[in-house]
């Protein structure tokens, strides 16, 4: 048998010598100062109590991020606006849809668009008023949100848009077109 060819281009192989039996030891050196604890502990992670520290006060649970706001009128206003949000983006899409329907008509279509706007803004407002009358007055609870006042809002919203949708021309002359041809293939189909 032939030793293999050498490779031509490869370099020459050093020999490697084995690693010592045995070595000098090391030892980690601890740090001079201590690592800082976390600053501010999450409330959504449950804490655990230390078992080498004993409990000399309680804690009070502190605020979530989302509910750090300065002002907790705005804070208890601004929760729920979602609904509203949704209201006002079908209540867009549908006064859009209308509009581009109408384009021909030479009348301009944003009287409508500032009128339900107007509308929505009033509904807020007197939704708002009744639940302070009716929660705070009358029975005496705290009002901790505004997610049914932006409900209600949004509901007016998205109504608003699909009345605006459903009256558009195209649809209006749609369903006329779809009418007539059905009535004329129940005459054809009775010969």
């Amino acid at each position: 048998m032939h030793p293999p060819p050498a490779d031509p281009w490869g370099s020459p192989i050093d020999p490697v010598s084995p690693p010592p039996l045995y070595s000098r030891g090391s030892v980690p050196v601890p740090p001079a100062v201590p690592p800082r604890p976390f600053r501010e502990p999450t409330r959504e992670l449950p804490t655990l109590p230390d078992p080498t520290r004993r409990a000399a006060r309680v804690e009070t649970p502190r605020a979530l991020s989302w509910e750090r706001v300065k002002n907790t009128q705005r804070r208890r206003l601004s929760d729920g606006w979602g609904f509203t949000a949704a209201g006002l983006l079908v209540a867009f899409c549908g006064w859009g849809l209308w509009a581009a329907a109408g384009r021909g008509s030479g009348q301009s279509s944003l009287p409508g668009l500032f009128f339900m706007l107007a509308v929505a803004t009033i509904v807020f407002v007197v939704s708002r008023y009744l639940g302070f009358v009716v929660l705070e007055k009358l029975l005496g609870r705290d009002r901790p949100h505004a997610r049914w006042t932006h409900f209600a809002t949004g509901m007016f919203l998205a109504i608003a848009g699909v009345a605006y949708f459903m009256s558009s021309r195209w649809l209006v002359d749609g369903g006329d077109w779809i009418r007539t041809g059905l009535n004329w293939l129940s005459t054809h189909a009775d010969r």
